[in-house]
């Protein structure tokens, strides 16, 4: 897992080389393919190209992280998607939903997972179906589209 300040997660997002410190050598690492999981909006799991063992990963652990300065996006005042990540969830015809556990992003299109009424339902994220963000409050409300927590049930 790499913790960073939150203004970084838009250079995480592109996939740059992270050069680890080891052994007061700066090591160029590659983020493998698919290999950004974030769990916040300064953490995410990372999988490394080359890195496939657990006893691997642990040597890994602890270590600075660098990314080149070439490679760093200037932060924009807009928020990222995954700082989502632990905001309430609001519909707008149906209110609480539940809290934000990920976003995923497929190819660009974003999918909130929440835990709703005890099992995992994701639910599509485009600018056109927000409402309403509070970043004090951390609540964010959608246009949900009817039927979509009743799709497991037919």
């Amino acid at each position: 897992m790499i913790r960073f300040q939150e203004e970084y997660s838009d250079t995480i997002e592109q996939y740059p080389p992270l050069f680890l410190e080891v052994d007061n050598l700066l090591v160029p690492f590659f983020i493998a393919e698919e290999g950004l999981r974030f769990k916040s909006s300064e953490s995410v799991i990372t999988r490394l190209e080359w890195i496939n063992t657990e006893a691997k990963a642990k040597a890994l652990c602890g270590l600075s992280v660098f990314v080149d300065q070439d490679d760093v996006i200037e932060f924009e005042d807009e928020m990222s998607p995954h700082a989502l990540v632990g905001y309430q969830l609001w519909g707008e015809d149906i209110g609480l939903v539940g809290e934000i556990k990920e976003v995923h992003d497929y190819a660009g299109n974003l999918l909130l997972s929440i835990d709703y009424q005890g099992r995992e339902v994701l639910i599509p994220l485009n600018e056109e179906l927000i409402v309403r963000i509070d970043e004090d409050l951390r609540e964010i409300e959608l246009r949900i589209a009817d039927g979509l927590f009743d799709l497991e049930d037919e």
